[in-house]
């Protein structure tokens, strides 16, 4: 037997030692590596994402932003990209490279510190699923053993995919398909040679090569890659060349106002179904009734009407900036405008609906000032705000007029310039609602609403004064009153026992006397209503609210026919869609749920919609299914229609026909202005509207729903209604029409000089109705004789 040499023993004793070493660390570590059921059963964080009914993407929810893309759908350029790049010879080794370990160690050594790495994939996927990002000796041989387990258990195939959906790319983006969406806007498979190398050189150091962060040493590592693709003959040197010529280019982030009070409202809806953090990390597809033109006008309409009614306000002291302080308040403003997706503000040309901060640099001769928003000056002419009184030393210091060094508000105008205007005191609220779909058609909770914030829609209760009263009236109309009865609108006075005495009036103290039931709500015509319910009885008025979706108890009190009890502009939105067709149903703002895999966890349809539902009892029994419940008869809900139609055409709502359609509604106004509401609808679209404080003050007394809240609805449905059809309000059957004096209520006769064709329930008695002082049974007005009754 030939004895070997004395080199040959230390070569085989080193080779022995290596590898009673690694056996040894294999013994000591393999108790203390993790299961490889992560990995077995992958199931990371995904993206939700909303879709409205057109396939258009509207908005997500994410923790990590991740697009999960099978491997068969990831393009091979891409995944050649991410080999060259990060580990040509990852399908011959079996996942720790000793060669790149050894080349990384020199490097290291020579230069004195880490500056080159020797993690394969594999090692990547094992330190990113299952160890710290730690850098110590220890962590570094636990994924080495680990990245060897991994081999064994899983084709290369598999462990690319888990890797490339993995990864953290930058930008916010997880995985290659996240990437290549929030990068370019683009599908893996329509992503160039030059698009796929960009991503692969992110994971190196997303922070600092990212293209739309440093372009220049991005296209650098770029263009590495390529030229690695070339070497190792992953992509032919033509199509090299190619991308090495194309320009670096970066999709601006995919914009998205879906940050709003109906993206507050499918969120917590969805969240109350699923969890919040299924609906964020579960990759949820849903559908949602979501038209972003409605919801953006709906948004602008509020605006400019919350900053309409600022505008009356007194104008309140602004805040001084010490001029050493100066300079760095425009760049931050300067920054603000640049960054926070307000394109219109950076290049000078804000719309209505925007408003943003500016310094005064000098207040001119003639009283106008000039001022800087960081980006632009702009030269205002001299204002006739009246200011509110000082209410300290400072502000009396200050004194009632504009100083240099002022913080003012600015208001885009629409035309390239700008307003004086500040910060608002008020807030509004939009809820509208889709009568033909059953959808919810926009929303919008305050003046800048964000995720999560206090919503007005439905957290929000207030009195909602007179665009209560048409419940009343529905009520009456229903229990065999007619449009053209006539009520008296006179002084009431009640003793309350134990308490002061109620005085109820009208606004600015104006009686009527006798006026049509049509009038006293055209009008709103606080005494006539008060009348009203005393003669329907408030034991049958609450009897008649129980079928409106209130979610609140009434009190046994006549004040209920003035609206003093609080309700949500949403509670009294869907009472209104009682009103307009008689049928009580939940607007539906989350359509269908479908989990990762595309099973369909949930269905919503309208209950005006469900028509399977009456046919399917399983669908049936479903909350998300249920068919809608009649609750007022076809008549009555067009005879209230019709009279609501009159608040429009002539009442207090006059100012909404500017729509140039039919619609019927009601304002409402809560004593000393603290709230005002404009309610209406047409045949295919309702919508409410609420204007008031937090915390609840005068917004002065010109502040009427007429005046405060109608404009916002008219400027909302106008956008909604442009491209619809003109209906009318059709009767139903049971319904005739009769000629008569629009004051007295008696059928037209030749000299009749404001007919007017009012529609009765068939058999009504019409002859002598009106007369209010005629007995009971006499054909003239029965219940109408004036009683002053105290409580």
């Amino acid at each position: 037997m030939q004895k070997l040499s004395l080199p040959a023993k230390i070569l085989l004793g080193a080779v022995g030692s290596l590898v009673l070493l690694v056996l040894g660390l294999n013994f000591y570590f393999a108790g203390s590596l993790p299961d490889l059921d992560r990995i077995s059963n992958y199931q990371p964080p995904l993206v939700t994402r909303i879709y409205n009914p057109q396939g258009q993407l509207v908005g997500e929810f994410a923790d990590e932003h991740r697009i999960l893309v099978p491997f068969e759908q990831i393009p091979l350029q891409l995944r050649l990209s991410f080999l060259a790049a990060e580990d040509e010879y990852f399908y011959k080794h079996p996942g720790i490279n000793p060669s790149r370990i050894i080349s990384a160690m020199l490097a290291n050594i020579l230069a004195g510190g880490a500056v080159q790495g020797a993690s394969t994939i594999t090692q990547q996927v094992a330190k990113n699923f299952f160890l710290s990002p730690e850098r110590t000796m220890t962590r570094k041989i636990r994924e080495m053993f680990l990245a060897y387990r991994i081999e064994q258990a899983f084709t290369k195939d598999e462990i690319l995919y888990l890797y490339l959906n993995h990864i953290y790319l930058g930008r916010g983006a997880y995985g290659v398909g996240s990437a290549a969406w929030r990068y370019y806007h683009k599908t893996l498979d329509q992503l160039t040679l030059a698009e796929c190398a960009m991503l692969a050189s992110l994971p190196k150091s997303p922070s600092t090569l990212a293209p739309h962060i440093n372009p220049k040493a991005g296209k650098a590592r770029r263009d590495a890659i390529l030229r690695l693709m070339e070497r190792n003959g992953f992509a032919d040197s033509d199509a090299v060349e190619k991308a090495i010529a194309e320009p670096i280019k970066v999709a601006a982030l995919p914009e998205s106002d879906f940050n709003n009070a109906f993206a507050n409202a499918i969120y917590s809806d969805l969240s109350s179904r699923f969890g919040e953090e299924n609906v964020r990390r579960q990759g949820l597809t849903i559908v949602a009734p979501y038209d972003p033109e409605a919801q953006r006008a709906s948004e602008r309409a509020v605006r400019k009407g919350v900053l309409a009614i600022e505008s009356r306000q007194l104008y309140r002291f602004p805040r001084f900036i010490d001029p050493a302080a100066r300079e760095s308040q425009l760049r931050t403003w300067a920054t603000a405008l640049k960054t926070q997706g307000m394109s219109q503000l950076a290049k000078g040309e804000p719309r209505e609906d925007q408003i943003f901060p500016a310094l005064v640099e000098e207040v001119l001769p003639d009283g106008g000032l000039r001022v800087n928003d960081g980006l632009h000056r702009w030269q205002l002419p001299r204002s006739r705000w009246y200011w509110v009184a000082a209410q300290n030393e400072a502000e009396k210091r200050h004194g009632r007029n504009w100083i240099a060094g002022d913080e003012v508000v600015l208001q885009g105008k629409g035309d390239g310039t700008v307003r004086l205007t500040q910060m608002p005191s008020v807030q509004g609220a939009l809820y509208s609602v889709d009568l033909r779909k059953g959808t919810v058609l926009a929303r919008v909770g305050g003046f800048d609403f964000k995720l999560k914030d206090f919503d007005h829609v439905d957290q929000g209760r207030r009195q909602p004064g007179s665009a209560f009263k048409p419940f009343l009236y529905a009520t009456a109309l229903e229990l065999g009153h007619s449009p053209a009865e006539i009520l008296m609108d006179t002084p009431l006075v009640f003793d309350i026992p134990g308490d002061a005495t109620w005085r109820p009036d009208n606004y600015k103290d104006e009686f009527a006397g006798p006026v049509t039931l049509r009038d006293a709500l055209e009008h709103s015509r606080n005494l006539a209503s008060i009348r009203l319910l005393q003669d329907i009885g408030i034991g049958a008025y609450h009897d008649s609210l129980k079928r409106f979706p209130f979610n609140r108890e009434f009190p046994p009190e006549l004040g209920i026919a003035l609206g003093t009890t609080e309700v949500t502009l949403s509670e009294l939105t869907e009472a209104y869609i009682v009103l307009a067709s008689g049928e009580k149903w939940k607007p539906v703002a989350v359509q269908q749920v479908q989990d990762r895999d595309g099973s369909t966890l949930h269905r919503s349809v309208a209950g005006n919609r469900c028509q399977l539902c009456h046919a399917d009892p399983v669908l049936a029994i479903n909350d998300a299914m249920k068919p809608s419940e009649r609750v007022l008869d076809a008549q009555t809900s067009f005879l209230i229609t019709n009279v609501m139609k009159g608040v429009i055409d002539r009442g207090t709502g006059a100012e909404a026909s500017k729509l140039g359609r039919p619609a019927a509604g009601k304002t409402g106004t809560t004593n000393d202005q603290i709230d005002a509401w404009f309610m209406a609808y047409t045949p295919q679209i309702l919508t409410g509207v609420w204007v008031g404080r937090d915390t609840p003050t005068s917004m002065g007394g010109a502040e009427t729903g007429a005046q405060a809240a109608l404009p916002i609805w008219l400027d909302a449905m106008s956008t909604m209604h442009r491209n619809l059809p003109v209906e009318q309000f059709v009767a139903p059957e049971g319904i005739e029409w009769v000629t008569i004096d629009r004051k007295s209520g008696r059928p037209a006769g030749p000299g009749t000089e404001k007919p007017i064709a009012e529609a009765f329930r068939v058999g009504t008695p019409i002859s002598g109705a009106g007369d209010p002082y005629a007995a009971p049974g006499d054909g003239g007005g029965g219940n109408n004789k004036i009683e002053e009754l105290g409580l």
